[in-house]
């Protein structure tokens, strides 16, 4: 609903454009943040680092897991030859132990989360920058997010994603200032 009411507000403010007289100065393009933060080398390395990150965290939580399955097993065999307050305590110790797992698979979750934004969110504001800085020099009225849904059709000829990937990569650590994110950021 969300993204059909902001499709509708730009549908909206392009009319207002074209009926006042302005519309033949207007001058669009089109990005695809997410294809050029997937893209670009900086993106890559972030990626990289997530995805090594994860696989070291899914070793241990698969161990713990195993761990988890032979306990499981271990109290079902033992379960029915045991006393009463033994099988309690087993059960309780299983219980626990299950509970561990679950926590630390969330905390997993979480972290791998948080690594990812950490490691993307300084990539994303280079590249809202470098989305100004093209848009200024080269003289749009408005550049457009293609991957977020709303744009529902471009030519592909107003598609600058592979000029921004290609600046980003030239110089990914330039200070950068003119990109605007949506929901108020930027200047």
């Amino acid at each position: 609903m969300m993204r059909y009411t902001r499709g509708t507000t730009w549908a909206a403010a392009f009319v207002l454009a074209a009926a006042t007289g302005q519309a033949a100065e207007i001058k669009v393009a089109v990005v695809d943040m997410q294809r050029a933060l997937n893209e670009s080398d900086a993106g890559k390395h972030a990626k990289d680092q997530v995805k090594s990150k994860f696989e070291k965290a899914q070793d241990q939580l698969k161990r713990q897991r195993d761990e988890l399955d032979r306990a499981r097993d271990d109290f079902d065999k033992k379960a029915l030859v045991l006393k009463e307050d033994q099988r309690r305590d087993m059960e309780k110790e299983f219980e626990l132990k299950s509970l561990d797992f679950k926590r630390k698979y969330e905390d997993f979750q979480r972290d791998l989360k948080r690594t990812d934004a950490e490691l993307t969110s300084g990539i994303v504001e280079q590249l809202y920058g470098i989305v100004g800085e093209l848009g200024q020099q080269k003289g749009y009225t408005m550049v457009l997010e293609s991957s977020s849904g709303a744009l529902l059709y471009s030519d592909k000829s107003v598609d600058i994603t592979d000029e921004v990937i290609k600046l980003h990569n030239a110089n990914p650590n330039k200070a950068r200032s003119g990109g605007k994110r949506p929901g108020g950021g930027g200047e």
